[in-house]
């Protein structure tokens, strides 16, 4: 038996496929094509603004003068100007005399002010002035530090 050779039997049904693969990388980009022919001719455009004017020409002659207003058209103008002026003037006038009477008025209270302190200051030059205005005496502290510094030192 040794030397029989080996029967195959048939062939089996094939097995189950296997599931698809996963997708291959995207290809390269393709080239642009050919230049496309030109476009028609469009229309005309509109005419540009127009220049800047040339210089100005000689003056003419002057006309015939023109006819002016009489007295009677002017007159009614006249009076409403004078007597605005008139008005400013007095409205000046008035606060002129109202700002010397105020003035006036600062002087006299001032001078009375200064009367009532003299009064004041008279009756006090019996008293010491000196309690109102003494000076502080300054500290210095440069002298504490020797005073310090002299008792170490004798220490």
């Amino acid at each position: 038996m040794a030397n029989e050779p080996i029967r195959r039997g048939r062939q089996g049904p094939p097995g189950p496929q296997g599931h698809p693969g996963r997708q291959g990388p995207e290809g390269a980009r393709g080239k642009p094509g050919p230049q496309g022919k030109p476009g028609l001719q469009g229309k005309r455009g509109e005419a540009g603004p127009q220049g800047k004017p040339g210089p100005e020409g000689p003056r003419g002659e002057p006309g015939p003068p023109g006819q002016l207003p009489s007295i009677e058209q002017v007159m009614p103008w006249l009076h409403l100007i004078f007597d605005a002026y008139e008005d400013y003037r007095k409205k000046r006038e008035q606060e002129a005399r109202e700002a010397a009477e105020r003035e006036a008025a600062e002087r006299a209270a001032l001078e009375e002010a200064v009367q009532e302190h003299d009064v004041f200051d008279d009756e006090d030059d019996d008293h010491d002035h000196d309690h109102d205005h003494k000076k502080k005496k300054k500290k210095h502290k440069k002298d504490k530090h020797r005073d310090r510094h002299a008792d170490e030192i004798e220490d």
